[in-house]
């Protein structure tokens, strides 16, 4: 067992320590004793951060699109040395700063809880994906990202993109929401639930 008196200091570091309770392939129970306060601190830390790091992508993105040529010929011909210089600044900026010193002008918002008939045909897939492929080292999030067709070094998309079965079925879906119902959906199989 692992047991925590208090939160590590990263959602890494605490994956990488309960990470070392299973690794014998014995079954193995993790801890940890936590104040409500310091959750709700966490949460609030957590979606600042994903806020921070959107408002960065989005700042990225329009700083890419404000440098862009209309044609491979004007960016092959023409020398833009103010363009050049700002695309430096902005780049070096974006991989200097740290996200959750800056503020959000975006929202991150909580997972939506799809309509019943929609959570019916996910579970449906989900629980499909784990019985065809029980012998992979599932995780909610590889499952989502499947279904959602994000590939991985480990899910690449030329081998997972001929699984059309499932790769990008579920684009309609919320992801978090996705990683939490593949979340539940493979606890209960672990647990027995005949599917």
């Amino acid at each position: 067992s692992v047991i925590h008196y208090s939160m590590p200091k990263s959602f890494e570091n605490y994956v990488q320590e309960i990470g070392r309770a299973g690794r014998d392939g014995i079954m193995a129970h993790c801890h940890i004793f936590i104040d409500e306060l310091v959750t709700d601190y966490l949460y609030n830390r957590i979606v600042a951060q994903k806020n921070a790091e959107l408002r960065r992508l989005c700042e990225l993105h329009k700083t890419l699109v404000s440098v862009a040529t209309s044609s491979h010929y004007e960016a092959a011909c023409e020398v833009d040395f103010d363009r050049d210089r700002f695309l430096k600044e902005k780049i070096t900026n974006y991989f200097s700063e740290r996200p959750e010193e800056q503020g959000s002008d975006w929202l991150w918002r909580k997972p939506y809880q799809p309509s019943t008939h929609i959570l019916a045909i996910v579970e449906r897939d989900i629980r499909s994906f784990i019985n065809k492929h029980s012998n992979l080292p599932l995780t909610g999030r590889v499952i989502a990202r499947i279904m959602q067709g994000i590939p991985s070094p480990n899910y690449p998309a030329y081998s997972w993109g001929r699984v059309r079965e499932y790769w990008r079925k579920h684009l309609d879906v919320d992801f978090e929401w996705l990683v939490q119902s593949a979340s539940n959906v493979i606890a209960r199989y672990r647990l027995g639930d005949s599917f």
